[in-house]
């Protein structure tokens, strides 16, 4: 009895000291963080930003104001890296992305993430 005890109460402190320390709620604040070229926090923010924020609707401004300017555009989406890695080589490697859709009116109507992974050369 006393075993099993020890066992749930290292479990309960287990559990609570996880739940402290959990980081992934979206702040605008942790999206912005990094140094422009990485941004160590988007990976972990990224579904609770889908799950707590209608971007289908949102205008590209509100966006931008949520999100700050976008790392790329052209006419119809713009995205944001979440996660660019680098081989020893300089060359890329992978990449993780939030790619938003619009229409001509600025209204998104759809968004979508994108990884890929880049081949070695040859």
């Amino acid at each position: 009895m006393k075993h099993q005890l020890v066992i749930l109460i290292f479990a309960a402190i287990v559990t609570l000291f996880t739940a402290c320390h959990r980081n992934d709620n979206f702040t605008t604040e942790k999206w912005k963080s990094g140094d422009g070229l990485q941004f160590p926090l988007r990976n972990e923010i990224l579904d609770d930003l889908i799950k707590t924020h209608p971007l289908k609707g949102m205008t590209y401004k509100q966006v931008q104001h949520l999100l700050s300017y976008p790392d790329g555009r052209d006419s119809v989406s713009f995205y944001y890296q979440i996660i660019e890695t680098y081989n020893n080589l300089g060359k890329r490697k992978y990449i993780k992305n939030l790619v938003l859709y619009m229409k001509k009116d600025s209204v998104i109507t759809g968004f979508k993430v994108v990884e890929k992974s880049f081949k070695k050369p040859e």
